[in-house]
């Protein structure tokens, strides 16, 4: 390869570039959505306390998130190998997280299968482009 090539992924940037806009519709969204499920659906008073943890989940899976996508975006931009292994790292918990406000939570509405399910597209995607990504950055090193 030539020397002055660029390797960094573009649709890789654009994921990030539009997840990173995703995710704070998608706090704000959750947050709507267990306002609603707090105030109109039956929670029995023994799983109360699971209402607020679900809630703290939430603010937990934007804080990985947001590192995810900032160490995604900077190994990407600056084609280094590191910063981008960490964010796929913590692509594991971002997908269990999404994954259980989909499936595994007390109460789960259409609302809550839909932006859930972006969300796993997102960071599938980002897996699939990110392993794709390395290889390229690997690949490219030059040999001692």
């Amino acid at each position: 390869m030539a020397k002055n090539s660029v390797l960094s992924s573009l649709p890789l940037e654009m994921l990030f570039f539009f997840n990173r806009w995703y995710d704070p519709v998608y706090r704000i969204i959750m947050l709507a959505v267990f306002i609603w499920k707090g105030t109109w659906l039956p929670y029995p008073s023994d799983m109360r306390s699971l209402l607020g943890l679900e809630i703290a989940m939430v603010f937990i899976l934007c804080i990985i998130e947001q590192a995810r996508l900032f160490l995604g975006s900077s190994g990407n931009k600056t084609e280094t190998v590191g910063p981008l292994a960490w964010c796929l790292a913590l692509s594991l918990p971002a997908l269990v997280g999404y994954v259980y406000f989909m499936r595994l939570q007390i109460f789960v509405t259409r609302l809550d299968l839909v932006i859930n399910a972006i969300g796993v597209g997102f960071v599938g995607l980002e897996i699939i482009l990110g392993v794709f990504t390395v290889v390229t950055f690997v690949k490219a090193r030059p040999r001692s």
